[in-house]
């Protein structure tokens, strides 16, 4: 099966910013792109592993939804959850990206049940939209390795871009490897914030009247998508 190199690049250069960010705990933790109707590409594990943070495109493998692998380069194989990639991509025709992170704001909130609320505004639109609706919480805190334990996640996530695991860490998914990765970095970002708002006692939500505004201006427009996956790029050469 021959690989996207372009895509593969995308992979590996989220896999290296969520790393260096510290959403990716050493060697755990996937990313993911759709390649077509039955294959996808994902950051392998192989005998010579090194962690995320330093992933190439030559780490990214292509395996079917199922799992199986047909790309022995280097003697790498999918990640032992990579079924949660192939059961999203199998049941959500528009989803591009699937990741699975753990970021300690995360886990911690999810572990003290502190839900994540819009909290602030204009510090960050894009992070306090997320809090616009209920965000799931999947309750097991296991590692999620059959299909079994996949589709009970997603009967919690339903049409959602982002699932918490309770004491394990989040799922996101998007229509592109960029957007995926930003939507958990901005949910990322909630959780500091609401997480840091624990230790002060009862902080507020924004008010009504201001959440109703924000959603009257706010899109998704690719243009910060675009702008915002530069940033991080960027960033991960010289931050």
């Amino acid at each position: 099966m021959k690989t996207d190199l372009a895509l593969a690049r995308k992979v590996a250069l989220s896999c290296r910013i969520l790393a260096k960010l510290g959403m990716f705990k050493e060697t755990t933790g996937h990313v993911s792109a759709r390649l077509d109707k039955d294959h996808m590409l994902i950051r392998g594990r192989g005998p010579r592993e090194t962690g995320l943070l330093f992933t190439k495109p030559s780490d990214v493998i292509v395996p079917d939804l199922d799992g199986r692998n047909r790309d022995k380069k280097a003697g790498l194989k999918p990640p032992n959850e990579a079924v949660i990639h192939g059961e999203i991509y199998k049941s959500r025709a528009n989803t591009a990206a699937v990741l699975h992170a753990h970021p300690p704001s995360v886990v911690l909130c999810s572990m003290a049940g502190i839900e994540l609320r819009p909290i602030f505004g204009g510090y960050d639109p894009s992070s306090m939209r997320l809090a616009l609706r209920p965000i799931p919480v999947y309750p097991r805190t296991l590692t999620l390795n059959t299909v079994e334990q996949v589709h009970a996640m997603q009967a919690v996530m339903g049409d959602q871009d982002v699932c918490i695991l309770r004491g394990h860490g989040l799922i996101a998914v998007g229509p592109s490897v960029e957007q995926a990765t930003l939507t958990a970095i901005k949910l990322d970002t909630l959780a500091k914030m609401n997480l840091q708002a624990a230790s002060l006692g009862k902080v507020p939500s924004i008010p009504d009247e201001d959440i109703a505004a924000f959603q009257s201006r706010l899109t998704r427009g690719n243009s910060s998508v675009d702008a915002l996956w530069r940033y991080y790029s960027e960033w991960l050469v010289t931050g």
